[in-house]
């Protein structure tokens, strides 16, 4: 008989260790998170990714996606990569894209406390933070390119002493700047007008330029400073949609209040060549910062970006 110590049957051994093992705490928790079904399941996930990469299954994915995305499942959700904007623009389902539309100047939502008017978030004070010492300088004129409806203004402020002579000029579309004119009448703005003439951005000491980049194309405010009649001496961009490594166009899905959705065109924007063209009109950039929310186009991994960018730029003397 073969035993493990003498008197010992090898088969009373054997069943010690299991004993054994089973009380292992570390053995209990394995055996509790790898259950049949737990495993399973790791495998299905593990098949779907090695299948996803399969011409015909990529398709039902993308068709999938297209559908949700379509029936304004993703708000604020992205689709495609396109070229150009007019290509974006043409892959939307309705004949109007874009924010000059009544629809997208929706007052009710920018008017109560969970709207855009809500106490100063935390991602916001780096842009104040520079934007504060510019007006302390003598900085009359704030050029607000597509600043909505004035959220920038309402909520930067209150943390702002302006003089009496200083002026925010936001620069929209059509929709958008005549609500914003009523919202200011209403709150009794003094500080704010709006404008849909661009050569406005000559008379600024400051361009402001908050998340708004993204609606427009690539290259839109180096086109405009380079017509200006004068360069504004201090630029401000923030939450603007910048890759480390390519420039692309892609569609995106905003759903409104009314139920209806709206497509807009969104660029964003190679970071290199973005800042390279400023520098080359005479800016140096002094700080930059980011804002973590990252950009995903679903099926197109090259697209990501870990967070949108800030940065701030001052005119060489």
């Amino acid at each position: 008989m073969l035993t493990g110590t003498p008197g010992t049957p090898m088969r009373e051994v054997t069943r010690a260790r299991r004993l054994t093992r089973s009380e292992d705490p570390r053995m209990r928790e394995l055996r509790r998170r790898h259950t049949p079904f737990s495993v399973a399941r790791w495998a299905s996930r593990k098949a779907a990714h090695a299948l996803s990469t399969w011409p015909g299954i990529r398709h039902v994915r993308y068709a999938i996606h297209r559908w949700e995305f379509l029936a304004g499942r993703n708000d604020s959700g992205y689709s495609g990569v396109f070229s150009t904007v007019e290509e974006a623009a043409r892959s939307a389902p309705i004949a109007v894209t874009g924010y000059d539309q009544a629809g997208m100047a929706d007052l009710h939502v920018y008017s109560q406390a969970n709207g855009e008017f809500r106490p100063m978030p935390p991602t916001e004070y780096p842009a104040l933070f520079w934007l504060r010492p510019a007006i302390e300088s003598g900085a009359r004129r704030l050029f607000d390119l597509g600043g909505y409806v004035g959220h920038v203004y309402y909520q930067y402020s209150g943390y702002l002493d302006l003089p009496d002579a200083f002026s925010w000029t936001i620069y929209d579309v059509p929709h958008i700047t005549q609500a914003g004119e009523r919202i200011a009448r209403e709150r009794g703005a003094r500080h704010l007008s709006f404008t849909n003439d661009l050569g406005a951005i000559g008379e600024a000491d400051i361009v402001f330029a908050a998340g708004s980049l993204q609606y427009l194309k690539e290259g839109f405010l180096h086109e405009a400073l380079r017509a200006a009649s004068r360069l504004p001496p201090h630029l401000i961009i923030h939450r603007t949609a910048l890759h480390p490594s390519r420039s692309f166009v892609t569609l995106q899905s905003i759903n409104q209040r009314s139920g209806r959705i709206a497509f807009c065109p969104y660029t964003v924007a190679h970071r290199e060549r973005f800042i390279d063209g400023l520098q080359a009109l005479g800016y140096e950039q002094i700080d930059a910062w980011t804002k973590q929310r990252a950009i995903d186009v679903p099926l197109h991994p090259e697209c990501h970006a870990d967070a949108y960018s800030g940065l701030y730029f001052r005119l060489r003397s």
